[in-house]
């Protein structure tokens, strides 16, 4: 519980470095998310066809922009971390332009991990949260030591061995925390633009305190 607060903590001192890192993220997710509505309404198949035919370059382009940014972002997140950590100076945005440097080792180990989970999921709930939870470190090994794709996650898998259920129970308070917030949004707002940027707020809001756990256990493994 104390790395949950902690992580909090640090997210309410350098709050407003990272809402303007996340940002960008953030624009291209509700612009994904406001282009994909109104297929929600159509009640006919050729509808969809027909929308989809009519802006598939524009979702294309804006799916593929979200993709990278989104990688970015979870690099760009430990060096911003570091960096804050450290009292170094750096730009939230130049922390991105970092995180896209390394979007294909970001984009592959989470693809990996992703196939894992889900792999978890399939035998049982608690295996996928596990999985999540030892693979997650990847990012810090790629961001701040230069490791590939494979390296990273297998760093991730034997360094949070032994923190491996601290960590899931953290996964599990934060997926929740997530899960709950956003339902109780939904419930109150009607569907539209303000409901998709109070859904994207609450996402990244959690997720940066989220990680910085994930980075405070990277830190400590360090001092070793």
């Amino acid at each position: 519980m104390n790395q949950f607060i902690q992580a909090w903590k640090f997210f309410a001192s350098n709050w407003n470095f990272f809402i303007i890192l996340a940002a960008p993220v953030m624009m291209l997710e509700i612009a994904t998310a406001s282009m994909l509505a109104p297929i929600q309404n159509a009640t006919q198949p050729e509808d969809i066809v027909n929308y989809f035919a009519e802006n598939l370059i524009s979702l294309l382009s804006i799916a593929l922009l979200g993709l990278v940014l989104s990688n970015a972002f979870m690099g760009a997140i430990f060096i911003a971390y570091a960096s804050i950590d450290s009292d170094s100076k750096v730009e939230p945005l130049n922390t991105l332009f970092l995180g896209v440097k390394k979007f294909f080792p970001l984009f592959s180990s989470s693809l990996i991990t992703l196939v894992a989970v889900t792999f978890g999921f399939l035998l049982l709930v608690i295996p996928g949260f596990y999985v999540l939870a030892r693979l997650s470190l990847f990012p810090a090994f790629i961001m701040l030591e230069n490791k590939g794709t494979l390296e990273s996650l297998q760093l991730s898998w034997e360094k949070t061995e032994e923190h491996g259920w601290t960590l899931f129970g953290l996964t599990i308070i934060f997926f929740s925390l997530t899960l709950i917030l956003s339902l109780v949004t939904q419930s109150i707002l009607s569907p539209g633009l303000t409901l998709l940027v109070v859904l994207a707020i609450i996402e990244y809001v959690i997720k940066i305190p989220w990680g910085y756990v994930y980075f405070s256990l990277y830190k400590s493994l360090k001092r070793y």
